[in-house]
């Protein structure tokens, strides 16, 4: 009971020793007041900003009348705008904002002194912000968001998806809809275990030890040296700079691989674009493994560029918003690189129906392999092609092979193959078939798997094919390795 007492005791000393010092609580000033009702209207205009980005950032069809509603919360941002010279929004791109601040009015064909009245400036503050030789405060950036005519997206001032406020909930990655790796195992393993089959394209890559595999692949210096060094990439680059013009770029890379192909091109589009700064580039691919390889390149090779990320097949492209979406004051370009063509099953329906989502304007980059004979002369295309001696290369062995071990239950020998493919498809096309013949132990019978293709194409004869779909082609270029001609880069755009 003492030592109870006595704790209580000090607790009741100690509490009168502190009380002694405690002030009495402070009466709130007019300083602080202000203080705390500038705070307040600061955070109204950040969500007037986050709103106006989010609702320039929805499908206009979303919104019954979506061009009124923008307008309205532009209006209403002039109207609590900051009546001090506060700080700007968040961190800014100034170049980027000055090119685009430019571009929009210009296109609006207004001028200098007008846009000066009409946000209570003068004409030279105008052209310092246009040529990024001055900075614009938090009251003059609300003013300029707020003019109509200029069409100002919150995205076109911020600085990046990382530190800016408006970008804070965009995503930089998605899940295609359909993007299930779990059951593309499964019916890998469903075919490798029947008696026969043929794998859908897609998935000779799903598993992480085949992405593996063929990145061992594309890596070789035969690789290299027969495929991506001849690349007449800056030839092309140059012909997108010039059909693009003032519109910034949007660059869809539709099975990506490892994205070494789909970099090379975006360095130099970079070098040719009027707004460099304002590309974005999309990287889809089916594999995991494959995109996140990918995604470390193109971050590492090119740090000034917004990447993203999307876990899906490009055969279900319409079904992806962010890469489909009607774009303003921005072109798309869809490429198709590696000969990833060969992947679609049918390549002129993927033209026309796929396809159909996309807008007159929108342009489609892709490379393929050039036919070494007439089509309907098979004899003479075993004779003449490379691959028609049958022999895989040991990486291809290799690659193909594996999933056949680690899926095919009971195979003891695995023979792979090139085998001419049966005639059809595009006109003037043919192809070779990469046919894997599987011993099984126990007497079981021997099991054939079309396991990979490739396909040599007419260029001329798939241009007209694609022109009758309302893809015109804009360039082509021949190339090769030692000169020879045997590859094409075709660029169309759609009408």
């Amino acid at each position: 009971m003492h030592e109870q007492t006595a704790v209580k005791s000090g607790e009741h000393d100690s509490f009168e020793t502190d009380a002694e010092h405690v002030m009495p609580p402070e009466l709130p000033t007019q300083d602080s007041a202000l203080e705390d009702s500038v705070s307040q209207l600061s955070r109204v205009q950040s969500k007037l900003v986050d709103t106006l980005h989010s609702l320039q950032l929805l499908p206009p069809h979303l919104v019954k009348d979506h061009n009124r509603a923008v307008r309205a919360i532009q209006e209403a941002l002039t109207l609590v705008g900051d009546t001090d010279d506060s700080e700007a929004i968040g961190p800014i791109d100034w170049v980027k904002f000055g090119e685009r601040l430019l571009q929009r009015r210009t296109a609006a064909a207004l001028t200098q002194e007008w846009l000066a009245d009409r946000v209570g400036v003068t004409a030279t503050t105008i052209r310092q912000l246009e040529h990024h030789t001055r900075k614009a405060r938090r009251s003059l950036m609300l003013k300029l968001l707020a003019v109509p005519e200029l069409n100002l997206r919150v995205s076109d001032i911020e600085l990046s998806a990382e530190m800016s406020a408006g970008y804070r909930h965009t995503p930089t990655s998605w899940l295609g809809m359909t993007y299930d790796p779990v059951s593309m195992i499964t019916e890998l393993a469903d075919t490798l275990n029947g008696p026969s089959g043929q794998l859908e394209q897609t998935l000779v890559y799903i598993d992480h030890h085949s992405a593996k595999d063929w990145l061992t692949t594309c890596s070789s210096p035969e690789y290299g040296s027969e495929f991506r060094e001849t690349l007449p990439l800056a030839t092309v680059s140059r012909r997108v700079a010039d059909l693009i013009g003032e519109q910034a770029l949007t660059v869809d890379a539709l099975g990506c691989g490892d994205g070494k192909t789909e970099s090379m091109l975006v360095k130099h589009l970079q070098m040719q674009l009027r707004m460099p700064k304002q590309t974005e580039l999309f990287l889809l691919d089916v594999s995991h493994s494959l995109l996140n390889a990918a995604y470390r390149h193109c971050c590492e090779t090119l740090p000034d560029i917004r990447t993203y990320t999307i876990h899906g097949s490009f055969l279900d492209l319409p079904k992806l918003p962010m890469m489909v979406n009607p774009l303003r004051g921005r072109t798309r370009l869809f490429a198709m690189l590696g000969y990833t063509l060969v992947n679609l099953s049918d390549e002129l329906r993927f033209f026309r129906d796929t396809l159909s989502c996309c807008e007159p304007g929108e342009l489609f980059l892709f490379d393929l392999q050039i036919a070494r004979a007439p089509a309907s002369e098979r004899q003479k295309i075993l004779k003449v092609d490379p691959i028609g001696n049958g022999k895989l290369r040991p990486t291809h062995v290799n690659w193909l092979s594996g999933p056949i071990r680690r899926y095919c239950q009971g195979a003891e020998d695995i023979e792979l193959r090139w085998e001419l493919a049966p005639p059809g498809g595009v006109p003037g096309s043919y192809g070779f078939d990469a046919i894997a013949r599987v011993k099984m132990r126990d007497g079981r019978p021997d099991r054939r798997f079309l396991m990979w293709r490739v396909r040599r194409y007419d260029p001329k004869l798939l241009s007209d094919s694609l022109a009758e779909l309302g893809w015109k082609t804009i360039e082509r270029i021949d190339y090769g390795p030692d000169g020879k001609k045997t590859l094409a880069l075709m660029l169309l755009q759609k009408q």
